[in-house]
């Protein structure tokens, strides 16, 4: 039996229904095998369809403070006048910042019922995000099955950003597996 989903790790079922085996009738039987078998089939911690949402606003001490601490030290994320005078016309956050946000908002949804750990991530920037800028990040499951070597759902989510006029500023993709709380955590 796995402690951390209540169910037989062969069979998938729980142990009242192993228990209550010989007991059951042809219909009971029937429905405990189909109930299995959907266990066996679809995701058994992540619903697929689940959204969930977060907002990063992007001063400037936060865009200038992020660069320093990932070490980017490209003008257009620290010096006024230099992004002033770029194409961009002000300061514009380092990629990796709502980047970074984005990763982290799966961490932080998933861990609060469950243990996620991140596996592959597909990000495009598709414009630059300004000084100011209010970015609406959002990801959305779009399939989870469970892999028992994993233990735990392998769950696939696409995710976006857009800014305060509605514009896409980031779209991502995701590979995470999300395992049941253990017992200890």
């Amino acid at each position: 039996m796995n402690p951390s989903t209540g169910l037989c790790d062969g069979c998938f079922r729980t142990i009242d229904e192993i228990a209550g085996w010989s007991s059951f009738d042809d219909p009971q039987k029937t429905a405990v095998l189909t109930q299995a078998q959907a266990r066996r089939k679809g995701p058994r911690v992540v619903r697929i369809g689940e959204h969930f949402t977060a907002t990063l606003a992007l001063p400037p001490d936060s865009i200038k403070s992020f660069a320093t601490l990932v070490n980017d030290h490209n003008p257009l994320h620290h010096d006024d006048a230099y992004a002033e005078a770029s194409r961009f016309g002000s300061l514009i956050a380092s990629g990796t910042q709502p980047t970074a946000h984005l990763m982290a908002m799966l961490a932080t949804h998933f861990s609060t019922y469950a243990q996620p750990l991140g596996l592959e991530f597909g990000i495009k920037l598709v414009r630059a995000v300004k000084v100011n800028d209010v970015l609406a990040m959002s990801w959305q499951v779009t399939s989870a099955h469970w892999k028992p070597s994993l233990n735990g759902d392998l769950v696939k989510l696409e995710g976006q950003a857009l800014n305060q006029h509605g514009e896409i500023m980031v779209k991502a993709s995701a590979t995470i597996v999300v395992m049941p709380k253990g017992p200890n955590t």
